[in-house]
C-alpha cells in the first residue's frame, strides 16, 4: 500500500513541471522504493555512477540531521549544479529525490514543497 502511495507522489512531482527530471522515494539506507527517471529523459551520469550519488546524498542527509536538535528538522535541501538541481525532501522516514532541470528557481521548490510534500505528509508519519 505505502509503495503505491510512492509512486502517486512521483508521478505528482512529473505533473507539477515538466522540467523535473528525477523524483524518486529512498528509504533510509538509500534504497530506492518508488519512481526514478521521467520517460524519455537520460541520465547525466553514468548508470555506474548511480550508487555512489545516492550514497553521497544518504550520507549528508543523515550527517545534517545531527544539526535538527539545534535548528530543528530539515524542510528541504536545493543544490544548484550549472547542467541539474539536486532537490531532497523528508517524508516520514523516507527521503524523496528529486533532480530538475537548472532553469527550476528556488521558489518553485518551494512551491513543490507546499502543493505536493505538504499535502502528503500526514500519510507517513
Amino acid at each position: 500500500m505505502m509503495a503505491v502511495q510512492y509512486e502517486k507522489i512521483c508521478s505528482e512531482m512529473y505533473k507539477f513541471d515538466r522540467r523535473v527530471r528525477y523524483a524518486a522515494v529512498l528509504d533510509e539506507t538509500g534504497r530506492q522504493i518508488a519512481g526514478g527517471m521521467r520517460k524519455g529523459i537520460l541520465s547525466l551520469e553514468p548508470q555506474s555512477e548511480d550508487l555512489r550519488l545516492i550514497a553521497n546524498i544518504t550520507i549528508q542527509l543523515s550527517t545534517d540531521k545531527t544539526w535538527d536538535k539545534y535548528f530543528g528538522r530539515s524542510q528541504y535541501t536545493f543544490i544548484k549544479r550549472e547542467k541539474v538541481n539536486i532537490l531532497t525532501f523528508s517524508i516520514g522516514t523516507k527521503l524523496l529525490l528529486v533532480s530538475s532541470e537548472p532553469d527550476f528557481t528556488l521558489q518553485q521548490t518551494q512551491d513543490l514543497r507546499n502543493q505536493i510534500v505538504t499535502n502528503h505528509s500526514s500519510e507517513f508519519t
